[in-house]
């Protein structure tokens, strides 16, 4: 640190100032980057002491307000940092400290070419990991909505389609038009709704039909892999007897799936 002392008031006793300059490197924000800082210090002894003025107190006096005022600053707004820097100087003067009163100071900040690369690819960085963030937290979200609309699609099936053989079946034929199906209004054009409604009636749960399927369904339930092999056999038999071969053929295919 570079002192001298300046000729004004000299002749007063207490009342000559001298000018310290000296360079440091405050941290700023990012506390792994720093400043290149050139100060300079105008200071006067005390008057009401008889302690005598070390030589650096001056400087540790605005140090440690360039410190406190650095620390909030980024070094990729060198400008700005030392408006803010000079401001906080202003404010705080005068400085006393032990045989030492900081009456004027001043600071000149810049920043050097690789404090400046290294302070452009660390904000690069953090901008990755923010948008990595935002892509995690969107997937999370899109998951949970899927998850949610698995869940209603569920028990939309369950309480409402395959609640009747009808509905199950109506459901069948509009989602195999979906992508033809007005979203408001009625089915697509060329649908023929009276085969729709026969269709829906055909398959109500008070049906003949549908009773028979559904106690040849529970009946089916309780047998054993063989039973139902043997079922199939015989019901591929009764069905060849009225001149269904096709349909017997299946049902023959069917029972040698039975281990």
């Amino acid at each position: 640190m570079k002192r001298r002392p300046t000729a004004e008031d000299a002749s007063q006793p207490g009342g000559a100032t001298w000018v310290s300059t000296f360079s440091d490197r405050p941290r700023s924000a990012d506390p792994t980057l720093h400043f290149c800082a050139h100060v300079r210090a105008t200071w006067r002894r005390r008057g009401d002491t008889a302690i005598p003025a070390a030589p650096y107190t001056a400087g540790q006096l605005v140090r440690a307000v360039i410190d406190e005022a650095a620390a909030a600053c980024d070094v990729l707004r060198p400008d700005a940092a030392e408006q803010d820097i000079g401001t906080a100087l202003a404010e705080a003067l005068p400085l006393g400290g032990v045989g030492v009163v900081v009456v004027d100071a001043t600071v000149s900040i810049k920043v050097d070419e690789l404090t400046r690369q290294a302070a452009f690819a660390a904000e690069q960085l953090q901008q990755n990991h923010r948008r990595q963030e935002e892509l995690l937290r969107r997937e999370l979200e899109l998951d949970v909505l899927a998850r949610r609309q698995a869940k209603a699609r569920e028990e939309f099936l369950q309480e409402h389609i395959l609640a009747n053989p009808a509905a199950a079946r109506l459901y069948t034929a509009l989602e195999s038009s979906a992508e033809n199906w007005p979203r408001l209004g009625g089915p697509p054009a060329g649908t023929d709704l009276e085969d729709l409604v026969r269709m829906v009636r055909q398959w109500q749960p008070g049906q003949q039909w549908v009773v028979v399927a559904q106690v040849i369904h529970d009946f089916v339930g309780k047998l054993t892999p063989e039973g139902c092999k043997e079922l199939l056999v015989l019901l591929a038999g009764t069905v060849r007897a009225f001149g269904d071969e096709d349909a017997a053929r299946a049902l023959t295919a069917i029972a040698g799936e039975f281990q």
